[in-house]
């Protein structure tokens, strides 16, 4: 037998008694129940320090809410000292009981999903016949106070990457639309709907708007406001640069890629990584915000 022919049967070998492992249940300590299907190094991490985790989660209508190794910022979970057993949640305590290079699965119902791995309440109105599927891979080890630099350093890699694919759905929404709009340097894509003449704020201004805020992926209005003062440089970037373009009296629709919103963190009702339209009109400028009013001065 010739080394390559050796080495090919080896190859076969480990190929088959991968293919042949078989899925292995566990059960956290509060009863939750996940399946390994492919075990890793068997090394655990310890206090002080964080399973880096990759992860697709999945509902029953085949609907994907989150899927990190698109979106790139996998999910961390710090080890704390056992003490915290008690008060731990069941992502928590998989933490504990996965290593590297694990590939595991947990299925469950909407209300346990929420509580067990995102520690909080079905929100109002939510379907809570839907059952969930958390579907994930271990992936390293690391030190839990080198955790802020480890995703700081994903978020700044993936910005310009992030950037370009919002930049392109926008476009190809617009022209989907036969809508004409104006672009700038920053990605904010814009159509005016007047030109008053009006005076036009800075940067620095404080304004008071009315707007409507929409998903671009459903058209969706996650908020809206008749009425709303604030300076300009305390606002999500698109509206700091989308704003200054309009004179008051005049309406606009601002296409705001997701960096210049709420970014791959995303907040409260605005996921990670959302475009998002706003419909606004400016109705005055001033030149500070007033705190014990409310109030442009």
């Amino acid at each position: 037998m010739t080394k390559k022919s050796s080495v090919l049967i080896a190859l076969l070998g480990l190929c088959l008694c991968m293919a042949c492992e078989k899925p292995t249940e566990k059960v956290t300590p509060k009863g939750v129940k996940f399946t390994v299907v492919k075990s890793g190094t068997g090394e655990k991490a310890k206090k002080g320090e964080s399973i880096v985790f990759h992860y697709i989660i999945k509902d029953s209508k085949d609907s994907v809410w989150n899927d990190s190794y698109i979106n790139g910022i996998p999910g961390i979970l710090p080890i704390e000292d056992s003490s915290s057993l008690e008060q731990e949640i069941g992502i928590q305590h998989i933490g504990r009981m996965i290593s590297p290079l694990d590939s595991a699965t947990l299925t469950l119902p909407a209300s346990k999903f929420f509580s067990e791995i995102f520690g909080a309440n079905v929100p109002p109105g939510f379907d809570t016949t839907l059952t969930f599927t958390l579907t994930f891979r271990a992936k390293e080890i690391i030190e839990s106070h080198k955790a802020p630099q480890y995703l700081d350093e994903l978020f700044k890699k993936r910005v310009p990457l992030q950037k370009a694919k919002d930049i392109k759905k926008i476009d190809d929404f617009l022209a989907s639309k036969g809508i004409k709009a104006e672009q700038d340097t920053s990605g904010l894509r814009y159509v005016l709907h007047s030109n008053k003449g009006g005076v036009k704020p800075t940067p620095e201004s404080c304004v008071e708007v009315s707007y409507q805020g929409l998903f671009l992926e459903n058209n969706q209005e996650f908020d809206s406001a008749p009425s709303a003062v604030f300076p300009l440089r305390q606002v999500v970037p698109g509206w700091t640069y989308g704003i200054p373009k309009l004179g008051v009296g005049d309406s606009a629709t601002l296409y705001l890629p997701s960096g210049l919103a709420y970014g791959a963190r995303g907040r409260g009702r605005i996921p990670p990584d959302a475009i998002l339209v706003f419909n606004v009109k400016l109705i005055r400028v001033g030149n500070a915000f007033d705190q014990a009013t409310g109030a442009c001065q």
